[in-house]
């Protein structure tokens, strides 16, 4: 199994057909064919070898579809940047992967000289639209001036990205995630998700993302039209559904919760849309029937799954959305197990539970990662006898439809967003006036849920909420940051001295049937 494969055949099968969009540029997939092993070779040419890792800080573009076969066809390891991760947590993740070059477009050039500051390298190129600025190598340049090499992809287990996750520890975590990994989950992708080569996908998920990437990959194996927004926005995606009669999407909650109450969604033609996914966190069921409602030509089908395991593991068709011949409707279902994937319900000791009962979801098959880059203990305590322990609770039913109803994992999901409780304390506790912190998740209607830092101050020192806030945004990504801050005389113990943050989150989950928003 070798990524580049995907490529290939839609060289082969849909050479005239059109590939990429972008602010209205197009390419085709043979232009997109005779593009990559120049790029591929001018990575080998600038001195990256088979395994050095490639940094890419940029927004979505038709350029970063190109890089990640490029990257592939070269045999170098692509290490997507979270771009909107702050500039201490991408430092990290560029010295963590040992990160030998950065690709940058036009949104990120001007970080450059602080990260190259925190981790030097000998190489930064440019992939925007604007003029190359100067120490940097134009990606449009070294493909007009590098002769095309012949594709060397590795294949199988071979390591082809190291995506980061928030981590438990404070620090994220690089999911090492091979050739087989992507081939197989661009398989599932398109038996599940019905991609084909008349798919006209539009990108609005960070392609740093497997919410954006694995789409890509398995995409490009149909041989369908990328249409590539730079992030979300909803006028943004209006105009392109219309424009270019786009027929899916995939969208987290919020973003449809965003696009229904914007004041222009009925100033737009949206009935090209055949099928939405969402996922990353639940669809408030409100938020669902008002979309159905609304987007009546649109099939919603929800998909589960991580990073560790390229994306899709789980998904609830349209049609268990209703009541019907199948049965009652499914919509508080996560889904099924998706092609390729085993899934049970396990004990803290591994053992799978009778079905109806709650434990951890654990998944098998080609789409597992290898294991967290340098982190053999994290890697034995996920991966055990060949399973992947997600770290999310739930029961499965009689008939395989598995519902969530709780974390194993310390975790917090604010807009589909993955945030390590972990993460926010080590931030808030930076600053020099706080004693102790805990970070919870506490409801919040348009992000599911939101962070609240509960903080107990040194004796003789004083802050306010904004102050310790805005001390936050100084080190981690603005959508981890505590939205509220509260502050106590202390916090409560258990009898090994720990804090109990089941007792801080009782009150705001009161009456809740979930304890996941």
């Amino acid at each position: 199994m070798q990524l580049t494969q995907a490529l290939t055949r839609a060289v082969q099968t849909r050479h005239s057909h059109t590939a990429t969009i972008y602010n209205h540029r197009k390419r085709t997939w043979k232009q997109v064919g005779e593009r990559v092993p120049r790029l591929a070779a001018a990575l080998r040419g600038l001195g990256l070898a088979k395994g050095d890792r490639l940094a890419v800080l940029a927004m979505n573009s038709d350029n970063y579809v190109e890089l990640f076969f490029a990257a592939a066809w070269a045999n170098v390891v692509l290490v997507p940047l979270n771009t909107r991760w702050a500039i201490p947590e991408n430092i990290y993740t560029l010295k963590d992967a040992g990160c030998s070059a950065l690709v940058v477009d036009d949104a990120f050039a001007g970080q450059v000289p602080e990260l190259l500051a925190g981790h030097p390298m000998a190489h930064v190129i440019h992939a925007g639209d604007a003029a190359t600025p100067i120490g940097m190598k134009g990606c449009e340049a070294l493909i007009a001036s590098t002769p095309p090499m012949a594709d060397e992809c590795g294949e199988g287990d071979d390591l082809c990205g190291i995506y980061y996750t928030g981590g438990t520890t404070g620090h994220p975590k690089g999911v090492m995630l091979s050739h087989k990994n992507f081939c197989a989950a661009s398989v599932n992708w398109i038996a599940t998700l019905h991609f084909s080569e008349d798919t006209v996908y539009m990108h609005s998920a960070g392609l740093f993302h497997l919410a954006g990437a694995s789409p890509a990959f398995a995409l490009t194996m149909a041989g369908g039209t990328h249409v590539c927004l730079p992030k979300f926005d909803a006028m943004l995606a209006f105009e392109a559904i219309q424009e270019h009669r786009i027929n899916y999407v995939l969208f987290v909650p919020t973003m449809v919760n965003m696009m229904l109450n914007h004041p222009d969604f009925d100033r737009f033609d949206l009935t090209s849309v055949r099928y939405c996914e969402y996922g990353a966190s639940p669809m408030p069921d409100a938020v669902l029937a008002a979309a159905i409602e609304k987007l009546p030509s649109w099939e919603f089908i929800q998909g589960y799954g991580m990073t560790e395991s390229a994306a899709l593991t789980v998904s609830l068709p349209w049609k268990y959305h209703f009541d019907g011949p199948h049965g009652k409707a499914r919509r508080q279902a996560a889904g099924r197990a998706a092609y390729g994937i085993d899934v049970k319900i396990v004990d803290p000791e591994g053992n799978e539970l009778p079905r109806g009962e709650t434990g951890e979801i654990a998944v098998r098959g080609a789409q597992v990662m290898l294991g967290y880059w340098k982190k053999p203990e994290a890697t034995a305590a996920a991966l055990r006898n060949g399973w992947m322990h997600t770290g999310d609770g739930a029961y499965m039913d009689d008939d395989g439809f598995i519902y969530i109803v709780d974390r194993v994992k310390d975790m917090i999901i604010s807009g589909g967003e993955n945030i390590y409780s972990r993460e926010v304390e080590n931030a808030v506790h930076a600053h020099p006036a706080v004693r102790e912190c805990a970070a919870i998740g506490i409801p919040d209607e348009r992000w599911g849920e939101a962070v609240l830092a509960v903080v107990t101050l040194k004796a003789g020192m004083h802050a306010t909420s904004e102050e310790i806030i805005a001390h936050c945004h100084t080190l981690i990504a603005n959508y981890k940051c505590p939205r509220k801050v509260e502050f106590r005389d202390a916090l409560p113990l258990s009898g090994a001295g720990k804090i109990m943050k089941n007792v801080l989150r009782e009150p705001f989950w009161k009456g809740k049937t979930l304890s996941v928003n």
